[in-house]
């Protein structure tokens, strides 16, 4: 069975019959779940880029996710109030993970009460949305409440630069927990010398990332520290199956990436 742990309350994801419908299809254990961007639910797949694409490519894609998302994308609600009625529909299915911007003051000075209210079991940030950084006050917080919590953070890192800066604040904070959206910078942490014990890497993206770049990643990384993500609605939930298949692993590994690791990071039991 599989443990999607990088999906968006949107497409394929929207309802409750849906999501039952996409867990009986490819055998879905169970399906990380966070808001979509402003809580819209209706988010097609977006069109191919006419370039060659490779890995270091999302830090083009995210200047232009940030642009449509501050100038283009209508607010639609309480996103992370949306994925807590799915989750109430579907408790054996659905996980939370809650949705913060580090930059809402009103939100994070409430931030451990939403922990209780929501019961997530991880954090999310964005960096292509929400313009936070890494090297700020914002996140050194955010981080500090979620280690406290046992909370893993996943993030979607928006450049170059601020990979670097995250794998500086990892070395100084070896507790706190963190999953790696698309593989992004993956050259960067296998060169950093940091003891990555504590950090993950999910396997979604669109046609950046390759069989052979997630092959890279387990050998440098360890199968262990490689999980398997969807970005349901973003990318195509078989594309990304058949892209860990064609690897030809052990079923060990295959069991460790598509759902162990997954199990082990959130505590499930």
């Amino acid at each position: 069975m599989l443990i999607d742990i990088h999906a968006h309350a949107a497409g394929d994801y929207s309802t409750a019959d849906s999501i039952k419908n996409m867990a009986e299809k490819y055998d879905i254990e169970k399906i990380v779940l966070c808001t979509s961007p402003k809580n819209i639910q209706n988010l097609q797949k977006p069109p191919s880029m006419p370039l060659k694409q490779k890995p270091d490519s999302i830090y083009m894609m995210n200047r232009m996710n940030r642009l449509a998302y501050n100038h283009f994308f209508k607010d639609n609600g309480d996103g992370n109030q949306f994925v807590r009625e799915l989750k109430n529909q579907l408790p054996e299915l659905i996980i939370q993970f809650l949705w913060v911007d580090p930059l809402d003051t009103g939100y994070m000075d409430n931030l451990e009460n939403h922990i209780h209210t929501y019961e997530p079991k991880g954090i999310k940030l964005h960096q292509a949305w929400n313009s936070f950084k890494i090297d700020g006050t914002e996140f050194k917080k955010l981080a500090d409440i979620a280690t406290s919590y046992n909370l893993p953070i996943f993030i979607h890192l928006y450049s170059k630069r601020e990979v670097l800066k995250l794998l500086r604040f990892i070395k100084e904070n070896q507790n706190a927990v963190f999953i790696i959206g698309h593989l992004t910078g993956g050259n960067l942490f296998r060169e950093s010398g940091i003891n990555l014990k504590n950090i993950y890497f999910d396997t979604s993206s669109s046609n950046r990332i390759q069989g052979s770049d997630i092959k890279e990643a387990i050998d440098a990384f360890g199968y262990e520290h490689i999980v398997f993500g969807t970005d349901t609605p973003y990318t195509s939930f078989d594309e990304q199956i058949s892209r860990i298949e064609q690897l030809n692993l052990s079923d060990n590994v295959k069991e460790h990436i598509y759902s162990l690791n997954a199990r082990n990071i959130l505590a499930l039991d």
